[in-house]
């Protein structure tokens, strides 16, 4: 049943992905001229890559330590896998931002858009979070559509970059916490 469900939820991946980016253009002209000050406020903090980690991450790293510490192995492991992914992606794709290209300071880094890596990396933490902390799952499912939404508000990346972060980190979330309750990442 698991199977048919993945298999489901990919087939509805990709054709989310298909029509978001069929829309990016028109999504991101619509957020463009948009000024909505009480978004502006919550999302500019909920958009920080900072804040999103901790609430994402270190919030629920300290949640799993009195439980159990190879969840915080777990945590840990899905990000790491999740940010070098996107990393990657993007330094293989390319894809310019909808907004001007603006560097890293310090490194000179371009920053390209394709995949969102706030949303892989939010949505690739999920399957865990909500598995091990089913009583604060809506929090953390609210806080990371609005992660994602947030860098379609502000300009940030294409709707199918979003898409495309959300729906691939689940799967790498997903895909690890199967790993883990198998064993097969560090052992029962």
């Amino acid at each position: 049943m698991k199977k048919i469900n993945s298999a489901c939820l990919l087939i509805i991946g990709i054709l989310l992905f298909l029509i978001s980016y069929s829309g990016d253009n028109a999504v991101n002209l619509f957020f463009k001229n948009l000024d909505l000050q009480l978004f502006d406020f919550i999302l500019s903090i909920v958009t920080n890559f900072g804040v999103m980690i901790t609430v994402m991450l270190i919030i629920p790293s300290f949640l799993f330590y009195n439980k159990n510490k190879k969840l915080i192995y777990l945590l840990w492991s899905i990000f790491i896998v999740s940010f070098i992914l996107a990393f990657t992606i993007k330094l293989i794709v390319l894809r310019q931002r909808p907004m001007d290209a603006f560097t890293f300071p310090l490194t000179g880094i371009i920053n390209y858009s394709f995949p969102s890596m706030h949303s892989m990396v939010a949505f690739s933490l999920l399957p865990a979070i909500i598995k091990y902390l089913p009583k604060q799952k809506l929090f953390f499912i609210i806080f990371s559509f609005l992660a994602a939404f947030s860098r379609i508000y502000f300009g940030f990346h294409f709707l199918s970059d979003v898409v495309f972060g959300m729906f691939s980190g689940y799967f790498i979330g997903n895909y690890l916490l199967g790993l883990h309750e198998k064993g097969r990442l560090w052992g029962k």
